[in-house]
């Protein structure tokens, strides 16, 4: 039986077998990034007789968008929350699986010979703040950075009116198609990864400063040209650390439904692969380097020192997500609010815990 699904803004459609899953996962520290590079998530679901297919080795006008949007009914999607939220109020009915709580936050960053040194000095200045030009799907990065913008300034005493926020537009296409994760990443260069667009408004001195994610913010300083004067990671307060996170684990609904036992397969590998890098950091970080923008795995095992790779719908990790889609829904990046412990179902990760 093969059923024939429309895809998003594409006209064109793609042939999906009933027993056949598709997967997508952002480029974050997320142990189904391991998982499916060891080939453990394609091996579980053949023990049940279902196959998995790579959303991003369709050409970008089929796979990009339904990254974002999870308007593809056999998806499973890992990795930043923002667009699992969009997706879940305002597109298509998903089911949360798990979460996986992350522990940086981000950064702000300003020209190493600039005379700021505290956010404190940017009173007056401008920010750069990073606006998608693709109006189909929710611009999760500038969600991201306008939230850690607005925190870094209550944090230094500020009010949004004693700064100007400078748009840097950014056409945001697709781009390329690959086999698995890491060979998608490796069609780009590191520095196409990280001179996002407000940065480069940055570094020309256009703008004073930017938010930006611990991997880059990282990258950026090692050029000497840039340096990092607030970094959310070294605060106690871990509301401080939601920046599109904790990452969210989510699949189609109705597939869900039907094919039970399929989900469960994912989640088995998910599980394994969480209790590996648990116990083998050094090991993963070289796995999960090539899938992050972290430049070296000397990088990632630092940055992994205090991650529980091991997914979770604790009530801290959905407070957490509350907290994101607070901001998102006040701030108009959501149309509608849900109720998060709804969407949440526990019961396919505690059947794939118990089997193991």
């Amino acid at each position: 039986m093969t059923e024939v699904l429309e895809r998003n803004s594409s006209k064109s459609a793609v042939s999906v077998g009933a027993r056949e899953a598709y997967y997508t996962i952002c480029p974050v520290f997320a142990a189904s990034n391991v998982a499916q590079e060891l080939g453990w998530i394609e091996e579980e679901l053949g023990k049940v007789g279902a196959k998995l297919s790579y959303l991003r080795a369709l050409p970008p006008e089929q796979g990009y968008l339904p990254h974002f949007s999870h308007q593809f009914e056999h998806l499973f999607r890992d990795g930043g929350n923002i667009p699992s939220i969009w997706a879940k109020a305002d597109v298509t009915d998903t089911t949360l699986l798990a979460l996986t709580a992350e522990h940086h936050g981000g950064q702000i960053l300003v020209r190493s010979d600039s005379d700021i040194h505290r956010v404190a000095d940017l009173k007056g200045r401008k920010f750069g703040l990073y606006k998608s030009q693709n109006q189909n799907k929710v611009d999760w990065w500038r969600a991201t950075s306008e939230r850690g913008i607005l925190v870094a300034l209550r944090l230094a005493g500020l009010d949004r009116t004693l700064v100007e926020i400078v748009d840097a537009p950014h056409e945001d296409r697709g781009f390329g198609n690959a086999s698995k994760p890491s060979q998608l990443w490796a069609t780009r260069s590191r520095d196409d990864l990280v001179y996002t667009a407000e940065v480069k408004l940055l570094e020309a001195g256009t703008v004073d400063a930017v938010y930006t994610s611990h991997g880059r913010g990282q990258a950026l300083e090692r050029t000497g040209r840039f340096k990092v004067i607030e970094d959310f990671s070294r605060y106690p307060d871990w509301t401080l650390q939601v920046a599109n996170s904790p990452y969210a684990l989510t699949v189609s609904t109705d597939f869900a439904r039907k094919n039970r036992d399929i989900v469960v397969a994912f989640l088995r590998a998910v599980v394994h692969a969480a209790h590996w890098i648990n116990a083998n950091r050094d090991a993963a970080a070289s796995i999960l380097q090539r899938v992050t923008y972290h430049q070296s795995p000397a990088d990632v095992a630092a940055a992994i020192t205090a991650t529980d790779f091991l997914p979770s719908l604790s009530e801290q990790n959905l407070a957490g997500l509350d907290i994101q889609k607070k901001f998102l829904v006040e701030h108009g990046y959501v149309k509608r609010n849900f109720d998060s412990r709804k969407w949440a179902d526990a019961s396919y990760l505690e059947e794939a815990l118990r089997s193991l």
